[in-house]
């Protein structure tokens, strides 16, 4: 940029410019309201004169009955002014002189004229050789509303062009202020998410200081360890007694349930618990687990009579899986750790401070996980807002330049567009 460029603020640019160019449009200015007045006066005068020529050919027409030529040109002569006298009071003088409102002005009076014209050349025949002069004074009014409708044409396409460049530069800085405020807008919400997204994780580092102290109390120490036992002994449960079986038990029940396989009620009952929660339903058993026995046993003997279709690979493993369970007590040890630490849980959990406890990191845990969503749709909100306010940002600096080329060749000068 040229040392000697002008800087101006973009929120003073419409002053520097008009400031710029005050000999031109000032010029420009005195122009189209000299134009919009001598519109509006020759709107008046054609109206007037309507008028006053329609009361003359009423009054015509009452003195002149016995003269039928004469009468009929009376007559038409009123229709004739009645039709002109309507199209021009359509048009209405904008209060807004914008080139929009102007170019409407243009078209309307243009429009006027050639069809009063029109309309006129049409009653003539019926009018002549009566009203001579009087038609041709209202040519001339419609003719000096098309020739002022020609010059308005030319002033919009000439001189007009500055006061219509500076309407579609003031278009673009309101377009500019409004990606502004949008951009500041997005960037306050980042700003505001940001604030929440800190918060958040000094609320996790604070729970997890909770959650170690909590653990780290005598009477949490024992509780934890059961619990860690009782989860590896459910883990092992469903490792080495429940491998291969799950799709088999879900579709036995899914088949006694339509009513395609026969089984005892408490079967089913025990069945279904097996499939929803299968390590509370084996803590509940008695010695010897006889409800998983029966279970196991409906199993396989579905499976080896067909009832049940499973591929050939699969129903062998199931029905071996089913003998080490019921023949060979394969899961008595778990079972028996199971509920002896079931046992000791149950007891822990009777003490009212141990229960206290427990509750408030069951509680911890459950704000963590509810703190941990919250960040997680915190970073996904910030990156759409990032992303938000990068295109604003975009956006905004193209359009400053192109503000910035567009103000260069309407003023003619060197020019750097500085952000307010």
């Amino acid at each position: 940029m040229s040392p000697m460029s002008n800087q101006v603020p973009v929120n003073k640019l419409q002053d520097w410019l008009r400031n710029s160019l005050s000999s031109d449009l000032s010029q420009a200015e005195r122009e189209r309201d000299k134009l919009v007045s001598e519109i509006s006066r020759s709107l008046d005068s054609l109206r007037e004169f309507c008028s006053q020529l329609s009361e003359k050919a009423e009054q015509d027409m009452e003195h002149k009955r016995d003269n039928r030529a004469q009468f009929r040109a009376a007559k038409s002569v009123g229709k004739l002014t009645s039709i002109v006298a309507e199209m021009s009071v359509a048009i209405s003088i904008p209060a807004a002189k914008d080139s929009m409102n102007l170019r409407n002005l243009q078209r309307e009076t243009s429009k006027l004229a050639s069809e009063a014209s029109r309309a006129r050349v049409e009653w003539l025949r019926q009018i002549r050789p009566y009203y001579i002069i009087d038609t041709m004074t209202l040519g001339g009014n419609i003719d000096k509303v098309r020739r002022l409708s020609d010059e308005l044409h030319n002033f919009l396409i000439g001189r007009g062009s500055l006061l219509r460049s500076l309407e579609e530069l003031e278009e673009r800085l309101e377009s500019l202020a409004r990606l502004q405020t949008q951009r500041d807008s997005v960037s306050s919400q980042r700003q505001s998410a940001e604030q929440r997204l800190e918060e958040a994780e000094q609320r996790e580092k604070s729970l997890r200081a909770e959650v170690d102290e909590t653990r780290q109390k005598p009477k949490m120490k024992e509780y934890l360890q059961i619990d860690t036992e009782l989860k590896n002994l459910r883990t092992e449960l469903l490792r080495t007694g429940f491998s291969r079986l799950g799709r088999p038990l879900r579709k036995l029940l899914s088949v006694s349930e339509r009513g395609d396989y026969p089984l005892g009620i408490d079967v089913r009952e025990n069945l279904r618990e097996y499939t929803r929660k299968p390590f509370a339903a084996f803590l509940n058993e008695e010695e010897g687990y006889p409800r998983l026995k029966a279970v196991l046993s409906a199993l396989s003997k579905a499976v080896s009579s067909g009832k049940l279709a499973l591929k050939q690979r699969e129903a062998k493993k199931v029905i071996e899986r089913g003998e080490q369970v019921v023949s060979e007590d394969s899961l008595a040890s778990i079972h028996t750790k199971s509920r002896e630490l079931k046992r000791l849980h149950d007891g822990f959990s009777s003490d009212p401070e141990r229960a206290t406890l427990v509750e408030r990191l069951k509680g911890l845990r459950s704000e963590g996980r509810a703190n941990h969503r919250l960040q997680e749709e915190l970073k996904a909100e910030l990156q759409r807002m990032a992303e938000s306010e990068r295109r604003l940002n975009e956006q905004i600096s193209s359009l400053m330049k192109d503000i910035e080329a567009f103000s260069r060749k309407l003023s003619g000068t060197s020019l750097e567009l500085q952000r307010s």
